[in-house]
């Protein structure tokens, strides 16, 4: 055999085990970076063989393949979870609240600081939905502030 062949297919092998081995198994994150290490490092390594560099190119490929594939996987799995969420598999939120305000009204009164911290939130905990995460506190100080703002002469 080639020794640049098996020096390709070995760094292939090893770069296609590295990332893989950072994503969560069992997931579309996971597959999607072992799809796409495989096929960016074949990608990698035919367009890195036209210019003699077949392993930097089958590195550089996988590398990219990989990333490009665990961020789409990640967004399936989001995707997945949502659905589950919105047929019942998950408890869902009931439309509006004993206060007739729906999460989307909460949304609507809260201030760019407020969402953001709500948001960062959200990202430490991505299998719970945002609306979830805002407390009884946070609601009914909200609805304050919406029925200050509705006061004649304020």
């Amino acid at each position: 055999m080639n020794p640049t062949f098996m020096k390709t297919f070995s760094l292939l092998l090893v770069v296609s085990l590295y990332l893989v081995g950072c994503s969560a198994p069992g997931t579309h994150e996971r597959r999607g970076t072992e799809i796409g290490a495989v096929t960016g490092a074949i990608i990698g390594g035919i367009i890195g063989h036209q210019s003699g560099e077949t392993a930097a190119g089958v590195a550089l490929g996988a590398a990219v393949g990989g990333t490009a594939g665990a961020a789409a996987g990640a967004k399936k799995d989001r995707e997945v979870s949502d659905r589950r969420y919105e047929r019942g598999a998950v408890s869902a939120q009931p439309k509006v609240d004993d206060f007739g305000y729906s999460i989307s009204d909460y949304f609507e009164i809260m201030t760019v600081e407020e969402m953001e911290i709500l948001q960062a939130r959200s990202d430490a905990r991505p299998e719970v939905p945002m609306g979830v995460l805002l407390t009884e506190q946070e609601k009914a100080n909200l609805r304050l502030r919406r029925a200050g703002s509705r006061e004649i002469g304020r």
